[in-house]
């Protein structure tokens, strides 16, 4: 999940903890999901088992709102907007924002996120790895064939997330199971060091 809103959803549980010891489109988005869209906008979906914590929910929202106004406040116009946030009946938040760009994305919650060619990957400075090919047909790519797929689409990111993009996921990186020709997520729910590649057309 998000660093930044990890660590709001993290001390609002506390908080809750504390509070209740002293008291007797998106749609079918159902992960936490990073959607990157044709126009280069990021939509970043947030969605957690919020338990008994709704009773301070309105104190995570506006913390939340907080570091998006410091945010945009910093970029000197609206770079990140709230355009979703509840409590569901079965005691989830889902929170939804809206990224400008994929840059406002990687800056905010402080994760890689690269999504471009993959030409422009390789001249961000980007190491490319082993990479499988989703149908199962002809060999893997190796990391030094990778560049020969440069007007192809990649995508490079860091979280135990899904990740939806605006064509058909080709190959993938080690730790990617594809879920559907234009979904994709990590089978590790593990803080990530390492970064995970897909590319898709």
């Amino acid at each position: 999940m998000k660093g930044k809103i990890k660590r709001i959803l993290l001390f609002s549980m506390v908080f809750a903890a504390m509070l209740l010891s002293g008291c007797s489109n998106t749609g079918n988005i159902e992960q936490n999901t990073i959607v990157i869209k044709k126009d280069g906008a990021v939509l970043g979906a947030i969605i957690e088992d919020f338990g008994d914590s709704k009773y301070v929910s309105e104190e995570l929202k506006a913390m939340l709102e907080e570091e998006i106004a410091a945010y945009n406040a910093q970029a000197g116009e609206d770079k990140v907007v709230l355009e979703t946030y509840e409590i569901t009946e079965d005691k989830k938040v889902k929170i939804y924002l809206e990224y400008a760009s994929v840059a406002d994305y990687a800056g905010f919650n402080e994760q890689t996120l690269f999504a471009g060619t993959v030409s422009e990957a390789y001249e961000a400075g980007y190491e490319f790895v082993d990479m499988e090919n989703v149908t199962g047909e002809g060999a893997s790519m190796g990391k030094s064939d990778v560049l020969e797929k440069g007007a192809m689409k990649m995508v490079i990111f860091q979280e135990p997330v899904h990740v939806r993009v605006n064509g058909k996921i080709s190959y993938v990186s080690s730790g990617v199971t594809v879920e559907g020709k234009k979904e994709a997520a990590t089978n590790d729910e593990e803080d990530i060091i390492d970064l995970f590649y897909l590319i898709y057309e």
